[in-house]
C-alpha cells in the first residue's frame, strides 16, 4: 500500500490526536483511598533547587521537630485540600481543590492560582508519598505513619 505525502501527515495526525487523547495509567482504587486518607500527611522533607544548589529546608530535613516546625496536607475526597504549616509559632493555612491526572498532581488554592503539576508517587508499603517536579521535591509521611514512627522514636521509611 502507498501512501501519498498528504495521506501519510493525516495519519501521523490522527494518531498523534488518539494517543494524546488515551486516559493515563491513574492511581487505583486502594492508592486513591490512601492518598485521601482523612488523617492528612505530615511532610518529612521539603528541598528544591536554587539557582542550580540543591537546598533542603531547615524545618523539613527528614527529622521530626516537634513544637517547632509541623506541615500537613490533607486530600479530600472532593478534590478540595487542606495544606497546614507552622514554623516557629507562626501558622499558615492554604486550601483549595486539587487534579489528579494519571499520576499528576495540581494544586489551586483559594486564589485559584495552580501549584503544579507535581509527578506523584505513593509507596503503599512505607506509606509515603513524593510530589516533585524538576526543581522541588516534598516527601510526606501519611500521618497515622508518621505519629507512630514519632512514638516509637524512629526515622521515617523512605
Amino acid at each position: 500500500m502507498h501512501f501519498t505525502g498528504k495521506a501519510c501527515m493525516l495519519f501521523i495526525a490522527i494518531a498523534v490526536w488518539v494517543l494524546a487523547a488515551a486516559p493515563r495509567e491513574g492511581l487505583s482504587q486502594d492508592e486513591l483511598k490512601l492518598l485521601r486518607d482523612p488523617g492528612g500527611w505530615q511532610y518529612i522533607t521539603i528541598s528544591d533547587q536554587d539557582a542550580g544548589v540543591q537546598t533542603q529546608h531547615v524545618c523539613f530535613d527528614g527529622q521530626p521537630h516537634p513544637g517547632q516546625c509541623s506541615g500537613t496536607l490533607t486530600l479530600g475526597s472532593d478534590d478540595t485540600f487542606v495544606q497546614q504549616v507552622g514554623i516557629h509559632g507562626k501558622n499558615v493555612s492554604r486550601h483549595g481543590t486539587y487534579q489528579i491526572d494519571g499520576t499528576e498532581i495540581s494544586f489551586f488554592d483559594e486564589f485559584g492560582t495552580r501549584d503544579g503539576p507535581y509527578q506523584l508517587q505513593l509507596a503503599r508499603d512505607t506509606k509515603m508519598l513524593t510530589l516533585s517536579m524538576p526543581q522541588v521535591r516534598m516527601e510526606l509521611e501519611l500521618q497515622k505513619q508518621y505519629k507512630d514512627d514519632l512514638q516509637q522514636k524512629k526515622a521515617p521509611a523512605r
